[in-house]
């Protein structure tokens, strides 16, 4: 069974025609980690939201670790998805770091011990040891993302989403996530990426999903994606450049430097 599943899911904005067409959405991720890459307007965001709950679908049916999202309000359904908005300051609104870290556990209700152990989990892997009584806000832009990657797994969910996630962040910065995020997958959970940051979708994403025009186009191996040059081209999506500079020397299909390294030192 899916971890995340949409059947034929149709949802419009008031005023609007529907973002998916006819017959609806329909996708299945495994656990792991996945890219949900596409244009802008393509509905990345709209499906995110769907997951949790924050909109509502006309019809269709979503389910999300075995939980029927028609059935379960926004808050129910964060003890079992972790999500981060595009923008931080969305989301971020305590007056300290720990504090904001803390206020999805302690809001389910966890137990005292569970909400220690998770917070403290959070704040080291995201590299925000000694910043814990910091107010987010003065926190620069590439910090801000991480508290708000801290909250959303403080909680312990098992499935996490990260809306564009490498915005604002330098090279050290997108390493520990791409770490972060092949470890939550190493762990069984369910990682879906959306982003418009390719060479991170390389490093760090096995499985792609493809959204053009409200439409799935394609789900499957990202090296499989990226090798396809139509698809890539109707969903206005331009490739790693590892792997256009790949291509352009006749190395083959290369979606990340380790494999551009291991197929130069042949």
């Amino acid at each position: 069974m899916p971890d995340i599943s949409l059947e034929r899911v149709q949802f419009s904005y008031p005023g609007g025609v529907d973002v998916y067409p006819e017959p609806g959405l329909t996708v299945a991720l495994q656990s792991g980690v996945t890219a949900l890459v596409g244009e802008n307007g393509a509905g990345k965001t709209t499906l995110t939201k769907l997951l949790i709950g924050l909109l509502r679908p006309k019809s269709g049916d979503i389910n999300v670790a075995g939980l029927d999202v028609s059935k379960m309000t926004v808050a129910a359904m964060a003890e079992t998805v972790g999500y981060t908005f595009q923008n931080p300051d969305d989301q971020l609104f305590e007056r300290t770091v720990k504090a904001e870290v803390t206020f999805g556990p302690r809001v389910l209700k966890k137990p005292p011990a569970d909400v220690e152990r998770g917070v403290a989990a959070a704040i080291k892997v995201c590299g925000l040891e000694g910043r814990e009584d910091v107010h987010p806000h003065d926190l620069g832009l590439s910090e801000r993302k991480w508290v708000a990657i801290a909250s959303a797994l403080a909680s312990e969910p098992s499935v996490v989403v990260l809306d564009e996630p490498t915005l604002g962040q330098d090279f050290p910065s997108r390493q520990r996530l791409r770490d972060l995020v092949t470890q939550l997958g190493a762990q069984g959970k369910t990682v879906l990426v959306v982003t418009h940051d390719m060479d991170f979708v390389g490093e760090a994403c096995p499985t792609t999903v493809v959204l053009s025009h409200g439409e799935v186009r394609y789900a499957g191996p990202t090296s499989n994606a990226f090798g396809d040059r139509a698809l890539l081209k109707e969903a206005g999506i331009e490739p790693p450049h590892v792997t256009a500079l790949a291509q352009a020397i006749g190395l083959g299909e290369c979606v990340n430097q380790a494999e551009f390294l291991a197929k130069w030192s042949r």
